[in-house]
């Protein structure tokens, strides 16, 4: 398992390369382009409102469960961080994981490795949640659909519930005996709260565009993004994660183009809101700086 996530590290660490970078974003506008192209006609307006709820709600919320995540994961490491650091990296990796660069996973080892946590302990605590993420997406897809496309949802419950087992196996070898439970329950609700407001908000975007797709299909669309999270070699899952939502879409009863342009959308409304989100806190965090500094300057 640390050999194989060891890899994965590294392609993650060598998708800066330009011209991955280039065919990343290459892919990501191609698709986009067809699935515009490819969409149903639609004579009514954009709902606007509903990207603005998806944008300043959806994804703040999102990213203040990344941070109960990225807090967890630093306490099974023994390491306690203060807040200002634990949303400076959670609101960082976040847009690390929507550009053309090394994700969250990176960003976070990073910090885990500077406070003195083993390589090793953060790789393996990073398997577990990446297993946790992955399984959970996987269940809660499956069953959202078990009633109308069966065959699809016993594979994703299947697939589900193997990760999610094989990643409390290892949480429970990570943790002591009587922390066990409590922190398998936490991990466990925060991925679940996740991938729902993940999937709320492709809802959203889905309605704001018009377009006919359920809560319970957007859910299941909801594994593309963790899908292509968890490839490596490709920058942030750029044109992957549209892909496999292309792919996923017509499975759970919708047009292939709807399930690309959603997820294509709901990228870019991300980007836009965690970059005012990483400027804020860029600004806040030198601001701190100076503030620290100065008394250090009047002792002298």
């Amino acid at each position: 398992m640390r050999a194989f996530l060891d890899r994965v590290l590294r392609a993650r660490e060598g998708s800066q390369n330009p011209w991955l970078l280039i065919a990343a974003l290459g892919a990501f506008i191609a698709f986009t382009i067809f699935g515009i192209r490819a969409l149903p006609h639609i004579d009514k307006p954009i709902r606007w409102e509903l990207i603005v709820i998806a944008g300043l709600v959806c994804v703040p919320v999102i990213v203040v469960l990344n941070a109960l995540e990225f807090r967890l994961m630093a306490h099974f490491a023994q390491h306690h961080p203060p807040m200002l650091e634990i949303v400076q990296i959670t609101v960082m990796g976040s847009a690390a994981n929507l550009l053309p660069m090394p994700g969250a996973v990176m960003v976070r080892l990073a910090s885990l490795r500077k406070a003195g946590v083993r390589v090793t302990r953060g790789l393996n605590l990073t398997a577990i949640i990446g297993l946790a993420w992955l399984g959970t997406a996987g269940v809660l897809g499956g069953v959202v659909q078990i009633w109308s496309h069966t065959a699809f949802a016993l594979a994703a419950l299947a697939i589900g519930a193997t990760l999610l087992s094989i990643g409390t196996i290892m949480l429970a070898r990570a943790l002591e005996p009587g922390t066990r439970v409590a922190g398998a329950l936490e991990l466990l609700a925060i991925e679940c709260a996740f991938i729902l407001m993940q999937s709320l908000r492709l809802f959203l975007v889905a309605a704001a565009l018009r377009f006919d797709v359920s809560y319970a299909q957007t859910t299941t669309l909801a594994i593309a993004t963790v899908a292509a999270a968890a490839i490596g070699f490709l920058p942030s899952g750029l044109g992957a994660r549209e892909g496999i939502a292309a792919v996923l879409a017509p499975i759970v009863g919708f047009p292939a183009a709807v399930g690309l342009v959603i997820t294509a959308v709901d990228r870019l409304v991300s980007l836009a809101v965690l970059s005012v989100l990483a400027g804020i806190v860029t600004f806040t965090t030198r601001r701190q700086r100076r503030q620290q500094l100065v008394p250090a300057s009047d002792g002298d």
